[in-house]
């Protein structure tokens, strides 16, 4: 008799596991795009201080002795289009300097460099249920006005975004309640870009700023 009741506690302490178990899986922060903030907000736009390597060598990745500042912030308008995946355009001004290095030659004069990039971007941390921090790979073309020549670039690139609303430092009692706040975020971004066409051009932009979703 002792023994049954022995059997019968323990499958009555495991069907309340389960249970509680699926509860809490249903109940788990998502921290994807759609269920990040409590109303959806497909559009974001980031505004970013750039450094551009125009002299980098793909055979050598890793200098970053020509790193210059661009001269104007990079403005981007970025969509999310559902299932971790987002589309991207952003615009870039920056000016290369007399005696600067351009892919391995020095630029005899000073002229403005112009770029448009349009890329795609998957979001890694929407797709491992990663809080706060949300790593993404981004790769598409772009158009490059480089010394008077017109570029067409390949892109690729990633980078990551903190969401402040991950955070849990601005909140109303135990919820989110969508504060303003809460909808900017931090972001950080490297992105290559490889003349399609060959020779100068190519280059590697190192981003960093905020963001706000709308």
């Amino acid at each position: 008799m002792k023994r049954s009741n022995r059997f019968f506690n323990l499958f009555t302490l495991t069907i309340l596991l389960s249970f509680t178990t699926a509860a809490m899986a249903q109940f788990k922060p998502k921290y994807n795009y759609e269920e990040r903030l409590h109303y959806n907000y497909p559009w974001k736009v980031n505004l970013q201080m750039s450094m551009l390597n125009n002299n980098f060598d793909w055979d050598d990745p890793t200098n970053f002795d020509e790193l210059k500042a661009a001269s104007l912030p990079k403005l981007s308008v970025e969509y999310y289009a559902g299932k971790n995946v987002s589309f991207k355009l952003g615009v870039l001004s920056s000016e290369v300097k007399a005696e600067d290095l351009v892919n391995g030659r020095v630029a005899h004069d000073k002229f403005n460099v112009f770029a448009v990039d349009a890329t795609m971007i998957y979001s890694l941390g929407g797709l491992f249920n990663i809080p706060i921090v949300d790593p993404y790979i981004e790769t598409g073309l772009g158009y490059t006005k480089f010394n008077k020549d017109d570029k067409a670039m390949f892109n690729f690139g990633g980078g990551l975004n903190i969401w402040l609303s991950d955070t849990g430092l601005f909140s109303v009692g135990q919820y989110n309640r969508d504060l303003f706040i809460n909808r900017f975020g931090l972001n950080f971004e490297v992105l290559g870009k490889k003349n399609l066409s060959g020779g100068p051009g190519s280059n590697v932009q190192i981003n960093g700023g905020v963001f706000f979703v709308f």
